[in-house]
């Protein structure tokens, strides 16, 4: 018995060793397929023989690819040229506004009540058919000297009066000094009471050319001068010098407000029966044949906006009206930097002769400028971004499959295309890897560095 349990002890002991060994062999099989594998293109193995596709790094920067790699690599490899495409810049978002220097702002000559506006009885028949509008309504079209309205005015009743006044007194104070003249001839009248009567005419003189002077000074017309004369000339006549009725004195005190030019009523500020001054605005009046674009020009962009020559094309598009291109010139840069935009104000102007644009509407302004020179542009997967730096692989020699990893200098990017500085041995001509960059770069990455 004792033999028995011997054997069968030993047999145990050699059962645990067979399976001790077999699960450390697997435990070495599995830790030998976890270890790391070298990166980058497969190392020579025994039994390899083709060396032609092997990778090779001759200098720190560049890497050799043979044929096979090219073509399993994907690389595409395209010959540089200088910019020709224009740089369009960033869009300029803004509203269209009226021309300030077509903005007529209408106001009364002297200050007075508002009695119509509109023509009234005082306006001819001729006058009316040659206008469309029986009232000035905002949004409008009025004529060049349309009539918007009539005030009576105190002050201009007063200074008319005042020319009448002085002329009569002219008139009869030339009477007067005449009938001297014809008495100092017989010699009952002395030469004093002549000069006297001189010197009293002289005054009157004045006095006329004073108030009429004035009147003129507050654009009354020739016409409206020569209706205040012939007043002046009917009150003195003869046969009505015992007519005391007074005249009409709306129709003398009467202030025409006249449309200065051609336009659409923007704004009216008036109505029958307000007491004006002359500095209130009664109309606006806006030539709407062209708007003023007011835009925003970022400030970086800034610098290449005013280095362009004069004057600077624009093309304009409106949210309300897709697909319509406007075009137009930018005329005026701001001075000031918007400080929580940091953008400029520019404005510009575009047509509207059939009137479809609406002031306050959106805008948007597109300037396109010629290339400068010294600048290439590149498919955006030429350029390779690590963080710090923009890098290309330029090919130096068609002939040699040599790949040289060239930093650049990025001076814009578009979605399709970035534009780069010629420049650090870059220049048009170059031949460059268009395609597959991003895989030649990991390759030249991984493989060691030459030896010095």
């Amino acid at each position: 018995m004792t033999g028995f349990w011997y054997r069968v002890k030993r047999g145990a002991r050699g059962l645990g060793l067979a399976a001790f060994l077999l699960v450390a062999g697997g435990s070495a099989a599995f830790l030998a397929a976890r270890a790391p594998q070298p990166a980058g293109p497969r190392a020579n193995q025994p039994g390899d023989n083709d060396n032609s596709e092997k990778l090779r790094r001759d200098e720190r920067e560049s890497v050799i690819v043979p044929p096979g790699m090219i073509r399993k690599m994907g690389l595409g490899v395209a010959t540089i040229a200088e910019r020709v495409r224009p740089v369009r810049l960033p869009p300029l978002q803004g509203v269209l506004a009226v021309d300030a220097e077509h903005l007529a702002r209408v106001r009364a000559r002297f200050a007075g009540e508002v009695v119509s506006i509109g023509p009234d009885a005082e306006t001819s028949a001729s006058v009316l058919s040659s206008f469309t509008l029986p009232r000035p309504c905002v949004g409008n079209t009025v004529q060049k000297g349309e009539l918007l309205a009539v005030v009576v005015s105190k002050d201009l009743g007063e200074k008319k009066s005042e020319l009448v006044d002085s002329l009569s007194n002219l008139r009869a104070d030339e009477a007067v000094l005449g009938r001297l003249r014809d008495g100092q001839a017989d010699g009952s009248i002395p030469a004093r009471s002549v000069w006297d009567a001189e010197r009293i005419v002289e005054a009157d003189r004045v006095a006329s050319a004073r108030a009429e002077r004035t009147l003129r000074a507050w654009r009354l017309t020739d016409a409206e001068i020569a209706e205040v004369r012939s007043e002046a000339d009917r009150l003195s006549a003869a046969e009505i010098k015992s007519d005391t009725r007074p005249g009409d004195p709306n129709r003398w005190a009467r202030v025409e407000i006249r449309a200065p030019a051609n336009g659409v009523i923007l704004e009216k500020n008036v109505a029958v029966g307000d007491i004006v001054e002359t500095t209130a605005d009664l109309f606006k009046i806006g030539d709407l044949s062209h708007l003023i674009v007011w835009a925003h020009l970022y400030e970086e962009d800034l610098p290449l906006v005013q280095a362009l020559p004069r004057p600077i094309r624009w093309t304009v598009t409106l949210p309300a009206r897709p697909g319509v291109v406007l075009h137009g010139t930018l005329d005026q840069i701001g001075a000031v930097i918007d400080p929580n935009q940091h953008t400029a104000l520019v404005t510009g102007r575009v047509e509207n002769a059939d009137q479809q644009l609406r002031v306050g509407q959106f805008a948007t302004a597109i300037i396109e400028t010629s290339p400068p020179s010294g600048e290439v542009e590149l498919p955006v997967d030429a350029v390779l971004e690590d963080g710090s730096q923009s890098a290309i692989f330029v090919q130096p020699d068609p002939a040699i499959n040599r790949f040289v990893r060239t930093p650049v200098n990025v001076i814009r990017r578009f979605r399709d295309a970035v534009c780069i500085r010629a420049g650090g041995g870059l220049k048009p001509g170059d031949r460059v890897v268009t395609s597959g960059a991003l895989l030649l770069r990991d390759a030249l990455d991984a493989l060691p560095a030459p030896r010095p």
